[in-house]
């Protein structure tokens, strides 16, 4: 009676350990999906995180032109010297220029002059002083003189490391619109001009991170204002008074 009491316990318990087993495996593949959904969300995490720091860097280097623009605006005025922003598309780099003497600029939307091509200087800025000499020299040819631009320097004539040209993290420069260019400057060196009468170059910088998200820069020509935009600009049609010699 004993072992036929026994026997008949023993297939009782044997399904309650087969349903803890499976309950086991159960709970392993609730952790699994667990595993998989954090996984999931560090991965968007991450992404999002470096759009947000690409976003981060374009707003750094619109902030850095935009106070370029009022550093340069001011220091024309009150130095009385024509000052340049150089934007260096192959570089990379932001810095700043200043003449000592009138600056009058090429208008390149005149092609009635003839020019001389040992003095002209590929940023389209003229040294009037340079150039009435060339004009007395040579009565037939209109000639273009050299740039008086250099570094921007202290007391004692050396460069300020300051306003030398800087590397933009993450970013490049796509475009570039100003007056004294017919075309959006695309390569090579940019410049916008601020001249010692407090008249700026109307300018819009575009701006462009590894993930082709473009920001632009207005630089505006009244006030030297520039304003930031979390996308392309471009400027409206140039009237006669953009196109018109500033200097």
């Amino acid at each position: 009676m004993r072992a036929l009491a026994a026997s008949s316990v023993l297939p009782s318990r044997r399904p309650r350990r087969r349903g803890r087993a499976a309950s086991q495996g159960a709970f392993s593949l609730v952790e699994i999906l667990i595993v998989i959904v954090i996984m999931a969300l560090a991965v968007a995490g991450l992404t999002m995180g470096f759009s947000a720091l690409g976003r981060s860097r374009l707003r750094s280097a619109g902030v850095k032109i935009a106070a370029g623009a009022k550093f340069a605006y001011h220091r024309a005025i009150t130095q009385g010297k024509t000052v340049r922003m150089v934007l260096d598309f192959d570089a990379g780099t932001l810095g700043f220029e200043e003449a000592h003497g009138r600056v009058t600029l090429r208008d390149t939307s005149r092609n009635d002059w003839t020019l001389d091509d040992d003095d002209e200087d590929d940023d389209g800025s003229v040294d009037a002083w340079s150039s009435a000499q060339a004009n007395l020299e040579s009565a037939i040819t209109a000639s273009i003189g050299r740039s008086p631009f250099g570094p921007i320097a202290d007391e004692d004539g050396e460069p300020m490391e300051r306003y030398q040209p800087r590397v933009l993290d993450g970013v490049r420069f796509t475009r570039l619109f100003t007056p004294h260019e017919l075309e959006p400057r695309e390569s090579g060196k940019g410049y916008i001009y601020f001249f010692p009468g407090g008249h700026t170059e109307h300018a819009v910088v575009q701006l462009e991170n590894p993930d082709l998200r473009v920001y632009s820069v207005e630089i505006h020509a009244l006030t030297g204002r520039a304003e930031i935009f979390p996308h392309a600009v471009e400027p409206e049609e140039l009237t006669e008074e953009d196109l018109r010699d500033p200097g």
